[in-house]
């Protein structure tokens, strides 16, 4: 088969610089989109990991806070309170109804001399 006129078998092999550019285009563009896609990835799992450690904050928050309350349901019960006076033995005793009297505000207070003074 005869080569084409103006055309030399030396030649023939070589890749033209339009198809050199676009396999370096290509190359570039592939390699920045693994990069770009790894950076987001790396951000997305370093936010993940900070949710799930402020998640497990809380979590402990929560149960001290529920420690606490039950410490203090324990100290301030009725019942407790009265095992713990008498084990001291506290002169502290239980108060009768009759001597309690009745606390009025001061509004209340300001509105009965007031209607006193009519």
């Amino acid at each position: 088969m005869a080569p084409h006129p103006g055309s030399s078998s030396r030649y023939s092999q070589r890749v033209h610089f339009a198809v050199l550019v676009w396999m370096v285009l290509f190359a570039v563009l592939s390699c920045t989109g693994g990069v770009t896609y790894a950076v987001f990835k790396n951000k997305q799992v370093a936010v993940r990991t900070e949710i799930s450690k402020l998640q497990r904050e809380t979590a402990v928050c929560r149960m001290n806070a529920n420690q606490y309350r039950a410490k203090t349901n324990a100290l301030t019960n009725r019942w407790a309170m009265r095992d713990r006076l008498s084990q001291d033995g506290s002169t502290l005793r239980d108060i009768e109804r009759s001597q309690i009297e009745i606390a009025r505000s001061r509004r209340d207070m300001d509105r009965l001399s007031a209607t006193a003074s009519r």
